[in-house]
């Protein structure tokens, strides 16, 4: 193997390195965004539940008010 041979050879696994750790930082800024999407999947969940405990209220209140009578 000559020197130019060498250095491409070089040049090439420096492009495979970039190129992944291109990738492995793109996984970690998913990462970061992560706790932000399970934040509002948590507070859309909150809001679902109050949701159905007002609805549940309403019709026990509405059925109550039809069987008293």
């Amino acid at each position: 193997m000559n020197l130019l041979q060498v250095l491409n050879e070089i040049h090439r696994a420096l492009g495979e390195i970039r190129h992944e750790l291109g990738t492995i930082q793109g996984e970690l800024v998913e990462i970061r965004r992560l706790s932000y999407r399970v934040s509002m999947l948590e507070q859309s969940q909150s809001w679902l539940k109050g949701g159905w405990a007002m609805l549940a209220a309403a019709c026990g209140y509405l059925f109550h008010g039809m069987y008293v009578r």
